[in-house]
C-alpha cells in the first residue's frame, strides 16, 4: 500500500501553494504532510488523478486546448492585433505537441495506476470500477489526439512498468477496447449505492458509484456515434449498432448528473497550476496572450438572436459582437472585436469566482449524442425533444433566463430541425459545436467527423500553406520524445495508421 501510494506524495507539495476552495482547497485537506510518501490516502490519489486528467495544468490548457484544439475546430481565434499566436493556425509546434503527449502521460497514466492498484487492494470493487471509467475517458482523448498510442500496455495495476517502451494500438482496438471496457464496469458496478472509498477526493460525483455508472454509458455513446462509420466499414455494423442501443437502454447524462469540475473560486497562488482560462488572458500584461471568439462562432450568435451571446461575451470598444476568422492574413482590429465574458476569464488573475465550471461530460452533449442517434434510427426517440433538450441544458449551463430560452426556442428557426437527415444531423452538430466551447479537445473531435468546417481555399486571404493545405488538421504529430526512447513502436504504429503527419487521418474519420 505505501508504496503505491508515494506517487502522489511526490505531487502533492504543489497543491499546498494552491489557495482555497474547490478542489484546490480540498486537496490540501487531505494531504496535510503531503511530502511524507506514507500520507498519500486514497482521496489524495483520486484528487491528484482528476486534478491532472480534467483540469491540466495551464501550459497544456494553453497550447493543447486553446491554440490546437479551439482554433481547429473554430471556435476562438489568435487572429487579432497584437496576438502573439497569429497567423497559420494549422501549423506543428513540435514543444508544445511533445508536451501534449509526454506531460499527459506522466501527469496521468502512472497516477491513474496507483488508484486503481489502490482500490484493487482495498477491495473495494465500485472504486476499482471508477478508476477504470476515468482511465477510459483519459485514453479516448488521447487516442483522439494521436491516433494509435500506447493503451494495453498501461492501463493494468501494474505501477511502474516491467517494460518502459509499451506498445502502440491501433486506434480501432483501443475503441473497441474502451467501449468494452465501460461495459464491464457498468455491469460490476451494477444497482450498487455504495460510496467508493476516497469519496472527498472525487470532486465530480463525491464517489457515487450510480452517477459514475450513467457516466460511462454517456461515454459509450459518444464514442459509439464517433466511430460508427469506422465499424460500419469494417463489417461491424451488428457490434456497433448493439452498443449503441444499449446506451439508449441505460441511463444517460442529464442536467442532474453531469460532469462538470469547479476550479478555485478564489485567487490562487500559483494560478498556472490551476490550467485555468483567466490566467492565460490576464497574466501576462497587453494583449499577446489575449484571443477572441472566431468570426464562425460571433456569426452564429448572431444570426440567431441566441441569448448565449450576452453570457458567453462582452462587445467590442466600439459596441459591437464580431470574431475574427481563423488562420487569416490579415488582422482583426481589437476595437471591433467581442471580448470573452467573465464566465471565461473572470476579471483578473485573482478575480476568478464567475468561471463556468470546467466541461467533462454534459446534459448538453448527452441530448445531442442522443438526438444524433434518434436521426439516424435508433432508439426510437424524439430527436426534436432531444434537441430542444440539448440547446436549454446549454443555456442553462450559460446562466440564460429560462424566459428567453423559451424565446429562443419558440421563435428561432434554427430551433426546429428541418429538411432531410442529412441537414437536421448538421443542425444537431453545429448546436453540439457551440455548447462544447471552453471544450476544444471534443469540439475538434466533433468537426473532424462531421466536417462542419469548409477547407481555406483563398491563399490571398488565408494561409493555405503547407502542411495543412488549409484542412483542419486531423490529428497531432508524435512527440519526438517517444521517437527517440520508444522509437520501434512509435515507428510501427506509423507504418500501420499512415505518414506522422498531422493530415493522416485517424480511423475513425472516414468521411
Amino acid at each position: 500500500m505505501k508504496a503505491k501510494k508515494s506517487i502522489l506524495g511526490a505531487l502533492g507539495f504543489l497543491f499546498l501553494m494552491i489557495s482555497p476552495v474547490s478542489c484546490t482547497k480540498d486537496f490540501e485537506d487531505i494531504n496535510t504532510d503531503p511530502v511524507n510518501p506514507q500520507s498519500a490516502t486514497t482521496e489524495g490519489i483520486m484528487a491528484g488523478v482528476q486534478y491532472f486528467e480534467f483540469a491540466e495544468p495551464r501550459f497544456l490548457t494553453w497550447r493543447g486546448n486553446l491554440i490546437y484544439s479551439n482554433q481547429f475546430s473554430h471556435q476562438f481565434s489568435y487572429n487579432a492585433e497584437g496576438a502573439w499566436f497569429a497567423g497559420d493556425a494549422y501549423q506543428n509546434n513540435q514543444g508544445w505537441t511533445n508536451a501534449m503527449f509526454d506531460a499527459s502521460y506522466q501527469k496521468v497514466s502512472l497516477n491513474a495506476r496507483n488508484l486503481l492498484g489502490t482500490y484493487i487492494q482495498e477491495g473495494d470493487t465500485n472504486g476499482v470500477a471508477v478508476a477504470r471509467i476515468m482511465m477510459s475517458w483519459f485514453y479516448q482523448k488521447m487516442t483522439d489526439i494521436f491516433g494509435a498510442i500506447p493503451y494495453s500496455d498501461v492501463i493494468g495495476e501494474e505501477l511502474i512498468l516491467q517494460n518502459p517502451q509499451p506498445s502502440y494500438d491501433s486506434q480501432r482496438d483501443i475503441y473497441m477496447g474502451i467501449i468494452n471496457d465501460l461495459t464491464a464496469q457498468m455491469d460490476a458496478i451494477g444497482s450498487s449505492t455504495t460510496i467508493i472509498g476516497g469519496a472527498s477526493g472525487d470532486y465530480l460525483y463525491q464517489g457515487d458509484p450510480q452517477k459514475w455508472r450513467t457516466f460511462a454509458n454517456t461515454l459509450r455513446l459518444r464514442m459509439a456515434l464517433r466511430a460508427r462509420a469506422a465499424f460500419i466499414q469494417d463489417g461491424d455494423q451488428a457490434f456497433i449498432d448493439g452498443i449503441i442501443n444499449d446506451c439508449l437502454s441505460n441511463s444517460l447524462i442529464d442536467e442532474t448528473n453531469q460532469a462538470l469540475l469547479n476550479k478555485s473560486t478564489s485567487a490562487l497562488i500559483l494560478s498556472f497550476l490551476d490550467g485555468g482560462f483567466e490566467d492565460i488572458y490576464w497574466g501576462f500584461g497587453g494583449v499577446g496572450s489575449k484571443w477572441v471568439f472566431s468570426d464562425r462562432y460571433m456569426n452564429m450568435l448572431n444570426d440567431n438572436n441566441d441569448p448565449r451571446r450576452g453570457e458567453m461575451a462582452d462587445p467590442s470598444p466600439n459596441d459591437t459582437y464580431n470574431g475574427a476568422p481563423v488562420s487569416a492574413r490579415a488582422l482583426s482590429a481589437r476595437d471591433d472585436l467581442a471580448i470573452p465574458s467573465a464566465k471565461i476569464i473572470g476579471t483578473s488573475t485573482t478575480d476568478v469566482a464567475s468561471i463556468v465550471p470546467t466541461q467533462i461530460l454534459t446534459a448538453a452533449e448527452s441530448y445531442f449524442l442522443q438526438a444524433e442517434a434518434a436521426l439516424l434510427g435508433y432508439g426510437g426517440g424524439n430527436a426534436q425533444g432531444f434537441y430542444e433538450q440539448g440547446i436549454r441544458a446549454s443555456m442553462n449551463f450559460w446562466g440564460v433566463d429560462g424566459a428567453d430560452t423559451d424565446q429562443f426556442i419558440n421563435n428561432e428557426t434554427i430551433a426546429t430541425l428541418a429538411g432531410s437527415v442529412d441537414e437536421q444531423l448538421n443542425m444537431v452538430w453545429n448546436q453540439r459545436w457551440l455548447a462544447l466551447l471552453m471544450n476544444g479537445y471534443e469540439a475538434w473531435a466533433l468537426v473532424r467527423r462531421t466536417n462542419l468546417i469548409d477547407d481555406l481555399t483563398d491563399n490571398t486571404l488565408f494561409f493555405v500553406s503547407q502542411p495543412n493545405a488549409g484542412v483542419v488538421p486531423r490529428r497531432l504529430m508524435y512527440s519526438s520524445t517517444e521517437l527517440v526512447s520508444n522509437e520501434a513502436n512509435v515507428n510501427a504504429a506509423i507504418n500501420s495508421q499512415g505518414p506522422d503527419e498531422m493530415t493522416t487521418n485517424l480511423w475513425w474519420d472516414v468521411d
